[in-house]
């Protein structure tokens, strides 16, 4: 066989495999809650995130899953630290402190502080950012959970961080409750991930093949918000 031939095949066989891939990929339908650009945008183009009511509910959510429990999405080191793909080179509870000693005393602001806070005063969020600092401080400071207002909770969410950041004691059970939490919420592409695209419920007991049969086709991929995390 020359090589001509040869090569000729490979490239028909790795064709082959190609369109096999494509033909067995499966897209599912996938809601597109209120707050569901939070995990699929850039933060600082964010409009949605900048409102005060829409920041108030995801505080309030965030206190009553438990901030605790949500310290590993914020990297921190003496000089700097890294949230959402964002990066400050400041420490982040010397710039939380001193952003809660500077809102409205533009006499003590350096320019970092005035500029920031005349952003959020521009936006017509200041107020409620500085709640948020300065409940966020109180809870640094204390170590205790923050008391939370249940007409500004959004459930959804809180549910979606219970499936996501609750993992200590994850088995079968919890992930078949998982599944159809998702489900219920018409995540089907999130479920169709956390069937098989997530390590942490990789290993478990699960008759995956019979729970996709619950989840709705679609002939386009949509974002989801449980990730892909084995790709």
């Amino acid at each position: 066989m020359n090589k001509l031939l040869t090569l000729n095949i490979l490239i028909l066989l790795l064709i082959s495999c190609v369109n096999k891939e494509k033909s067995e990929t499966e897209f599912y339908v996938e809601n597109q809650t209120s707050f569901f650009d939070l995990r699929n945008s850039d933060w600082t183009k964010n409009t949605w995130i900048r409102k005060p009511e829409n920041l108030k509910m995801v505080h309030e959510s965030f206190k009553k899953f438990g901030y605790e429990k949500l310290e590993n999405l914020i990297s921190k080191s003496e000089s700097h630290f890294l949230i959402q793909g964002i990066y400050i080179k400041r420490n982040f509870e010397n710039i939380l402190d001193s952003l809660q000693l500077t809102y409205n005393k533009p006499e003590i602001q350096t320019k970092y502080y005035a500029e920031f806070w005349n952003r959020r005063k521009a936006e017509k969020n200041d107020s409620i950012v500085f709640d948020i600092i300065r409940e966020f401080n109180s809870l640094n400071s204390d170590k205790k959970r923050l008391n939370y207002d249940n007409q500004f909770v959004n459930d959804t969410l809180v549910d979606l961080l219970k499936i996501e950041f609750n993992n200590d004691k994850l088995n079968s059970e919890k992930a078949k409750l998982d599944f159809h939490t998702l489900k219920k919420y018409g995540l089907h592409q999130s479920a169709y991930n956390l069937l098989y695209e997530r390590a942490e419920y990789s290993e478990l007991d699960l008759d995956r093949e019979k729970l996709k049969q619950e989840l709705t086709k679609t002939t386009e991929y949509n974002n989801a918000w449980l990730i892909d995390t084995e790709k």
